[in-house]
């Protein structure tokens, strides 16, 4: 699901940035073979999933707000441009095509879109500037869930019992349900 969710980032930058730009996915963290290689197609844009922020319940589909990190790495622009001016400039198209986008899948619009200057001393002095865009984005992973598996999940709850004592309950389906003392 989430390996979709990045191939639908990069369609909808390839579509909606200049074709000069090159855009890719990344499939881990931007190394230093990846930002060489990202750096030969300049300019370019990576897509990378950061990571995810927690679960919520939005009706009754389960949605998990994932990180999303968008590379960005620029060399001069062909009219002379500093590197650090041109990479200002496919920022703001990147911001312009991310926002409130919600990729052709069922997730919220992006929040927390934000732009970052990571160009170190080495690729600046090589005429590289790389920034990076990232928010985070709420997806609907309901269909995600192997359907089998959700009964016995949905049957596996502690509660609090109301009558007499303070007691905890814990309710496990399967086989070693029946063996456990429900009162420990």
């Amino acid at each position: 699901m989430l390996d979709q969710y990045r191939a639908a980032i990069a369609a909808h930058l390839k579509a909606t940035l200049p074709p000069s730009v090159t855009v890719c996915e990344l499939g881990n963290s931007l190394d230093d073979a990846e930002l060489q290689r990202l750096c030969l197609a300049a300019p370019g844009v990576g897509v990378e999933l950061l990571g995810a922020d927690g679960a919520e319940l939005v009706g009754r589909s389960p949605y998990v707000t994932i990180n999303v990190g968008l590379s960005l790495v620029s060399g001069p622009g062909c009219d002379g441009q500093p590197a650090d001016s041109a990479v200002l400039v496919l920022a703001a198209l990147v911001m312009a095509a991310v926002a409130d986008q919600r990729f052709g899948l069922d997730c919220m619009r992006p929040e927390s879109v934000r732009a970052t200057n990571i160009t170190s001393g080495d690729q600046a002095s090589n005429n590289v500037a790389l920034w990076t865009v990232t928010w985070k984005q709420a997806l609907d992973v309901s269909h995600v869930i192997a359907r089998p598996d959700l009964d016995d999940f949905l049957r596996c709850y502690t509660r609090e019992k109301k009558d007499g004592p303070v007691t905890i309950e814990t309710h496990l389906p399967g086989p070693l349900a029946a063996k456990e003392d429900p009162h420990v």
